[in-house]
């Protein structure tokens, strides 16, 4: 059945409709509907006439799908092809951007294939915009001749790929060009035979940029990174290198997501020198490698319904044959590990909790790079600790808790040691002053037994240690609403007590015994808000006394942190020695972030009397200033950072730099300085490392780093 109105025509079951909204102002319209009676298209124009099987609409002439409308001077639509002409300034829109340009486009609607010429089509994400002689369009990949291909400007890119042929598939997101050649305006500078890439944000594999450079010590360096996603829940990146004065290596880093949106993060790495290298440079290793592992979790296997209703795992392995390691990645992997100075630390934590109980399993492993050999440290390897937590004993306000301990310290040459510790107090707590001050007081009972083996030249006797000791705590935590500000204050005082002990064999530095000596702990805390209860300063002090050692004053803490707003901020932390009257550990810094301008300014201190304290990361001499800045201009960015030993008079590191960039082109320079230890037959030897580092990036297509230097 056909029926040709006024404004329109209609076609039995595949109808093509009249749409008439208001018969004074309306367009007139055709519609087209499936056998479901769901719209595939809407075809209107400011004319529309029929001649034999065509509808002419003619006059802004418009075709909408669910998925693009397209607009164009004058189009055709054949009934019985199902084929769309379109003609005349021809654009096609996707969402509120414009998508593709052309002349001429040719749609036919069943086949879901088109011929446009001449043809342009723009991602709206990334801005990229391809431009060719003529382009078809079939089951959503399109086919071009005489490629352009940019995200500059234009009418004048500053740089685009000229190929003979691509092909862009819609659905993958993906672009492949042949015979590309790389123009600065129109002028040629590099060749491919081949090129694809991700126009999309989804992950695909395939190569990523590679890192290019020069250097006089290692020769050309060239790493292509290969990124592998074979999976939605885990990825790859293999980076195999060579560099043609030292040798070849290849580092893997993996990806892993778990089923709570926790990523598992490794590395694995190699790089082999020559044999000729190794003798240049007199290098311990001529085999660098090494394995990195991170990865935490919670209720890793309880449930909340379970007796132990949480758990969770904390892991960071870092496991290298020599600093050089980190060095020859080109990553961040140094970042990634506890590396403090040349002590690089690796962690496994694990523990499981009730309400009651609290069970942990703990593992330490410690590794010097710039020993030759580790095989004299001393590593924790593994800790059990047991711990119930605190539950009422008998009467109100009394309470008791109690904690075990098993510690294996192991090393393949030297002493070792197994300690056992158990530790029970029993704790009173009493308010008074209207709850303005809360007191407790505590016996402790506490008891040792180490073992140790492997003690042919130190001859150690196995120790034994039981005491009782007292622990009296009182403290106040107030805080206070004034007119223009808030104020919380907390104040702390500790006094610990000897009762009775019994000790017996040998005692090495790495135990603690607790409760051997009188000592007084003064503490303090205060928090300064403004009326947005935004913190404004913070302040904390401490002080222990040692009542019955010859030193009888411990380290005084001071930390001041200052925020004058949201772009300036000030820290200061002191560790003041008394025996030694002088500052034994000392960190200021000084930051701005504004919106255009960073700078930085900052000191760090540590002297060899400083107390050691492993967990904090307190150990090892330390004399540095640091400082940078970054300016943002109108289309230039500048940078500036340097790392000065004052005490021996060097600087560490330091780089000054630039980058422009607009939205198609960036191109920055960077030199940098800096000395860094290498593991020697002789020991870790300092090296004098500087370059020049440009880099190029054609974005969203190629990025590249060149680095030259010696």
């Amino acid at each position: 059945m056909l029926k040709l109105s006024k404004f329109g025509i209609s076609l039995g079951v595949a109808t093509l409709a009249l749409l008439t909204p208001n018969l004074s102002f309306a367009r007139p319209s055709v519609q087209q509907f499936n056998s479901h009676q769901e719209a595939v298209f809407e075809f209107l124009a400011d004319d529309m006439e029929y001649s034999e099987s065509k509808v002419i609409g003619k006059g802004h002439a418009t075709v909408i799908n669910l998925d693009y409308f397209v607009t164009a001077n004058e189009a055709t639509y054949d009934t019985q092809s199902g084929e769309i002409v379109l003609s005349g300034n021809v654009n096609a829109y996707k969402g509120n951007a414009l998508y593709l340009r052309a002349q001429n486009v040719k749609i036919k609607m069943q086949q879901d294939y088109s011929f446009l010429e001449p043809f342009y089509l723009q991602d709206s994400m990334s801005g990229l915009w391809v431009d060719a002689k003529s382009a078809q369009y079939d089951k959503n990949v399109y086919q071009t001749e005489e490629t352009t291909i940019s995200t500059c400007s234009v009418n004048n890119p500053i740089w685009q790929l000229k190929a003979s042929r691509s092909q862009y598939d819609v659905n993958e997101e993906w672009l492949s060009v042949w015979n590309p050649r790389l123009c600065i305006y129109d002028m040629p500078v590099l060749y491919f035979p081949y090129l694809s890439f991700s126009l999309g944000y989804k992950r695909k594999s395939g190569l990523l940029y590679p890192v290019i450079g020069n250097s006089n010590d290692d020769g050309i360096l060239y790493a292509q990174p290969i990124f592998i996603a074979p999976e939605d829940w885990w990825d790859m990146t293999l980076t195999p290198q060579v560099r043609s004065k030292r040798g070849v290596g290849v580092y893997d880093e993996i990806r892993i997501i778990d089923d709570k949106d926790e990523i598992l993060w490794a590395n694995f790495g190699y790089f082999g020198d020559s044999n000729s290298y190794q003798k240049t440079y007199d290098l311990e290793n001529r085999d660098h490698f090494g394995f990195q592992l991170k990865y935490e979790r919670k209720d890793l296997l309880t449930e909340s319904q379970d007796y132990f209703y949480e758990d969770g795992i904390y892991t960071d392995i870092a496991q290298v044959s020599d600093i050089d390691y980190f060095r020859l990645s080109n990553d961040e992997l140094e970042d990634k590990a506890d590396l403090q100075g040349s002590l690089l630390t690796s962690r496994l934590n694990y523990f499981i909790k009730s309400e009651a109980d609290y069970i942990g399993l703990y593992g330490r492993y410690y590794s010097d790079l710039d020993k030759t050999s580790n095989a004299e440290t001393l590593q924790t390897l593994p800790q059990v600790q047991y711990h119930r937590q605190m539950e009422s004993l008998f009467l109100d306000n009394l309470y008791y808790s109690f904690d075990y301990q098993a510690k294996n310290f192991t090393r393949p040459i030297g002493y070792r040691a197994v300690q056992q510790e158990a530790q029970l107090p029993i704790i009173y707590t009493q308010s008074i002053l209207d709850d303005f001050v809360n007191l407790s007081a505590s016996p402790v009972f506490y008891g040792t037994q180490i073992n140790y083996s492997n003690t042919k030249q130190e001859r150690l006797e196995d120790g034994r240690y039981f005491s009782q000791h007292y622990r009296f705590k009182a403290n106040s935590d107030v805080a206070k609403q004034y007119e223009d500000f808030g104020h919380t204050l907390s104040l702390e005082t500790l006094y610990i007590l000897p009762g009775f002990d019994d000790q017996k064999g040998d005692f090495q530095d790495i135990v603690v015994l607790p409760g051997n000596r009188q000592e007084l702990q003064l503490s303090a805390s205060q928090y300064f808000y403004d009326l947005n209860n935004v913190l404004v300063l913070s302040h904390r002090i401490r002080q222990p006394f040692y009542l019955e050692d010859d030193h009888k004053t411990g380290e005084l803490e001071n930390e001041i942190q200052y925020f004058y707003n949201y772009e300036w901020s000030f820290l200061s932390s002191i560790f003041y020695s008394h025996r030694e009257a002088d500052i034994a550990e000392a960190t200021h810094q000084v930051r701005y972030d504004g919106e255009y301008f960073k700078a930085n300014l900052g000191h760090f201190l540590r002297r060899s009397f400083a107390d050691v304290d492993w967990n904090r990361g307190r150990f090892g001499v330390a004399n540095y200033l640091t400082a940078g800045l970054e300016k943002e201009f109108e289309g230039i960015d500048i940078f500036a950072s340097a790392g000065y030993d004052y005490k021996e008079s060097y600087f560490k590191t330091w780089q000054v730099g630039f980058e422009t960039s607009i939205r198609c082109f960036s191109f920055g320079v960077k030199y940098v300085s800096e000395i860094y230890p290498t593991l020697t037959t002789r020991g870790a030897e300092a090296k004098d490392d500087k370059y020049v580092l440009f880099t190029i990036k054609f974005i969203p297509l190629l990025s590249s780093d060149l680095k030259v230097g010696n």
